[in-house]
């Protein structure tokens, strides 16, 4: 799964350099944002940035080896908790081309919520652990489960689930009642 998705993520990030001059109009028809297109040479440049993050990072390999069994296996030994607090490294370090900062410099996603957005990783961030890492993320954490107690993590947090309860019955038959 590694090989297939560093061929995807390479194909992919070759096809995105070479149609780089038409990534405004790309971008601006996926955001629905025009300004894109009026800030064209400034959009140009900051995909660049964008896609270098993409290859440095390998998104597009690790999401496609994010559906193999072994990482799925992996994924489950691990809880991940935590809310964004829109510190903005999870969006390639900082340099999306959708990301833009608000007064408080919070951070904001030009396409958060459409179409597009959710077909992106960034739509089920973070996805493993390894995404925390790579983005020394501030606010999600990822803590191994217990086996033992279930897959519930063992610092006292109780059952989530529903609790089938066990009734002892005896091993020895009973005589059949005569009504």
């Amino acid at each position: 799964m590694q090989v297939l998705g560093r061929v995807i993520e390479w194909t992919l990030l070759a096809v995105l350099w070479l149609t780089l001059p038409l990534s405004p109009v790309a971008l601006a028809i996926i955001a629905g944002d025009s300004r894109y297109l009026r800030e064209w040479f400034s959009t140009t440049r900051q995909m660049a940035l964008s896609l270098r993050s993409m290859a440095r990072a390998s998104v597009i390999a690790r999401r496609v080896g994010s559906y193999g069994k072994r990482t799925a296996r992996e994924n489950a030994a691990w809880q991940i908790s935590g809310e964004c607090s829109h510190c903005g490294n999870c969006c390639l370090d900082r340099s999306c081309v959708f990301l833009s900062y608000d007064g408080n410099g919070h951070s904001r996603c030009g396409i958060y919520g459409n179409w597009f957005f959710r077909r992106l990783t960034c739509g089920g961030y973070p996805i493993t652990r390894d995404d925390i890492r790579i983005y020394d993320c501030p606010s999600f954490h990822a803590s191994p489960r217990d086996s033992l107690h279930g897959g519930v993590p063992s610092s006292g947090a109780g059952l989530t689930g529903r609790v089938i309860p066990i009734v002892a019955r005896s091993a020895v038959e009973q005589p059949a009642r005569r009504s």
